[in-house]
């Protein structure tokens, strides 16, 4: 693990009725040592508060304090920080064969190439791991605190693909399966996921994964088979197979008969496939009942269905009539198939909103890339140049709020950004026409075609235009 940095245990709120009030902490503060030695993280901090009386030493502005904390127990701190991780976060060392960072052209935003394998983001966030990397301190932390649960990388439990799929490094030559089962044996919980490349880890291989995977049930919580990412960003990579249409049927039968089978034993199906599988299969989703709690939600599993079930329940709390709205939205392509029904409900309940859905093909990754979140800039500045019968001055372009999530800083005269670096303000100027981030959830979406805010506005600026800047990203050469 990387140095102690001094800026990261830093307070953004303080609960003025929380135990860290009551201590006389304050958002500013910067907590530099939990009983003499500087916390790593806010695991490490809660196990320390809770363990019993404690002694703080805070930074506030020049002044060093020491401050008492009472043993808090079954209380909340009650206190936000700037961040969860107060020291350095543990990247990859990994080569995966399928790794997404090395499908990207050079010279993009940094944190497009950022990877992590830190088993507390893994805890705290949900990132999957693949415990790799993860030290014999680390492994005795997980032990000590109880770390549960954690999201583990899986793609194959045969030791020699595995190796073969996390690049053939080193640190790849490890017993997964018994990793695994010393967290049973601590009673740790941990969720899984199989990135499925046609060819390599489907197939007898997916088979024994999910068998072997299941004898470690009850600790074992989830399976998830996500497909492969491939972006047209592949020279000098590794060959690999998209999951196509016509392979979909035979993986959801291989899947189903697991899931009918968990669900028989254990009330769950335990194996699930993400959604994109039953996109890019042209199925239709399974319903809600199927997805329990949605553990892997963020992992795209049962993204779809949630979004629906949302919209279903709020759909009736949207206001019968509004002014007349002219709006086009922005969505990849699969938001091409998920959205119509919603948009067609939407024209027919709300008289005077003109809503047009405007899926975009992604030129900048290529054509296996059809979700909303990788949309860059140059490809939604050419998709409006195609819309531009449509677009007036009243019009309102709702962006997808994920296209936007690597921005720095998102709101009014802020300039968020794309990932490819284009403005959003240098659009609203050159079309003339006002763009909103609508948001990533069904509530954001739809409270933006109620009230046209949205989480960022951008208005044009006709008398001092921004330009829309597209740079040039070069591809990886291959190395010597």
């Amino acid at each position: 693990m990387g140095a102690f940095d001094p800026k990261g245990a830093v307070l953004v709120d303080v609960d003025p009725d929380g135990a860290a009030a009551r201590a006389g902490l304050i958002a500013g503060d910067q907590i530099v040592a939990v009983n003499g030695l500087p916390p790593t993280d806010l695991m490490d901090l809660m196990d320390r508060t809770y363990a019993g009386p404690t002694q703080l030493r805070i930074q506030r502005q020049e002044e060093i304090l020491e401050i008492g904390l009472p043993r808090l127990e079954h209380e909340p701190l009650g206190a936000e920080f700037s961040d969860t991780l107060f020291n350095r976060v543990k990247t990859c060392r990994n080569k995966c064969v399928f790794c997404f960072m090395d499908q990207m052209p050079k010279k993009m935003r940094g944190s497009l190439y950022y990877r992590d394998d830190d088993y507390r983001l893994s805890n705290l966030h949900g990132n999957f791991i693949t415990l790799t990397n993860v030290s014999d301190e680390e492994w005795q932390r997980i032990h000590d605190q109880h770390v549960s649960p954690l999201y583990v990388s899986v793609h194959a439990t045969d030791e020699d693909l595995r190796e073969e799929l996390l690049g053939s490094t080193k640190l790849a030559r490890m017993n997964l399966m018994d990793r695994l089962r010393t967290l049973v044996e601590w009673g740790i919980d941990f969720h899984t996921q199989i990135v499925l490349m046609p060819g390599l880890n489907d197939g007898p291989q997916l088979d024994k994964s999910i068998q072997d995977l299941l004898t470690l049930m009850p600790s074992l919580q989830t399976i998830s088979v996500v497909p492969v990412g491939l972006t047209k960003y592949r020279a000098h990579l590794p060959m690999l197979k998209p999951v196509t249409p016509d392979l979909v049927p035979a993986i959801l039968t291989q899947v189903e008969a697991y899931q009918q089978a968990c669900l028989e034993e254990y009330g769950d199906p335990v194996v699930y496939l993400a959604d994109e599988m039953y996109l890019i299969g042209g199925l239709p989703m399974p319903p809600h009942s199927h997805y329990g709690d949605y553990s892997q939600h963020e992992n795209g599993v049962g993204m779809v269905r949630r979004f629906i079930v949302d919209f279903n329940r709020r759909k009736r709390f949207l206001p019968k009539q509004l002014p007349r709205m002219r709006v086009l939205m922005i969505t990849g392509e699969y938001g091409g198939i998920i959205f119509p029904p919603m948009v067609e409900e939407l024209r027919q309940r709300v008289p005077g909103l003109e809503l047009k859905l405007s899926p975009i093909k992604n030129e900048f990754f290529g054509d296996l890339v059809r979700c909303s979140g990788l949309l860059a800039g140059r490809d939604v500045l050419a998709q409006l140049e195609r819309e531009k019968d449509f677009l007036t001055p009243e019009t309102l372009v709702l962006m997808p709020g994920n296209a936007l999530k690597d921005a720095a800083v998102v709101g009014e005269g802020s300039g968020g950004m794309l990932l490819d670096d284009i403005s959003l303000q240098s659009l609203a100027d050159r079309f003339g026409v006002t763009i909103v981030n609508a948001g990533s959830t069904c509530q954001e979406w739809l409270q933006t075609l109620s009230d046209g805010r949205g989480l960022g506005r951008y208005t044009p600026n006709l008398e001092q235009p921004t330009p829309v800047v597209i740079q040039h990203f070069p591809e990886h050469q291959k190395a010597s």
